[in-house]
């Protein structure tokens, strides 16, 4: 699987999980509420579809509590390279974000997104990105990305909690898709 393809499955699940946090609303377009905790995804089997220009992929994941925990953690390493990283909840439910991210040598990425949906069986994520070269800060254009991400019932007895089978059909794990990325 390409960097850049593992970037995205991951960015996707990195989105959820950037939820356990507060802050101000990306836009003045977005009215919010209080958070104690942002929502979790349930236990089990998880299928993610990802659609872009490019086509769709699919990644397969198992999850409790401490895979979760692996997200969570590519989660703040991203934070580490993005200078805003913006979520909140609107009062309709939905789950806005906005960040500002420096890729090294792939160059600074801007998204904007909102996530809606039952975060316990199957909800969607559409985001854009901007991307700018990190030679001379040219935009590259444009990319809207969409995923559909649904429980499918309880892990299979080849899976693990935090196993992941890649749109390739290749087996790793969550926390090692996060070093990588």
């Amino acid at each position: 699987m390409r960097a850049s393809n593992r970037l995205l499955a991951l960015a996707v699940l990195a989105a959820l999980g950037a939820c356990n946090r507060t802050a101000a609303p990306p836009s003045a377009d977005v009215a919010t509420i209080a958070v104690v905790g942002g929502p979790q995804q349930a236990p089990g089997l998880w299928s993610q579809s990802v659609s872009d220009r490019h086509g769709v992929r699919t990644m397969r994941y198992c999850l409790d509590a401490a895979a979760a925990g692996a997200l969570a953690a590519f989660n703040r390493q991203l934070n580490g390279r993005c200078s805003r990283h913006d979520i909140a909840k609107a009062a309709d439910g939905t789950w806005h974000f906005s960040t500002s991210c420096d890729m090294g040598p792939g160059g600074k990425v801007a998204t904007e997104g909102v996530m809606r949906g039952d975060f316990h069986a199957h909800y969607f994520v559409e985001a854009e990105s901007q991307t700018m070269d990190a030679a001379d800060n040219e935009a590259n254009g444009r990319s809207r990305v969409l995923a559909d991400v649904q429980r499918q019932g309880d892990c299979p007895k080849d899976m693990k909690p935090g196993d992941a089978v890649l749109p390739d059909g290749a087996r790793s794990r969550l926390e090692t898709l996060a070093a990588h990325a």
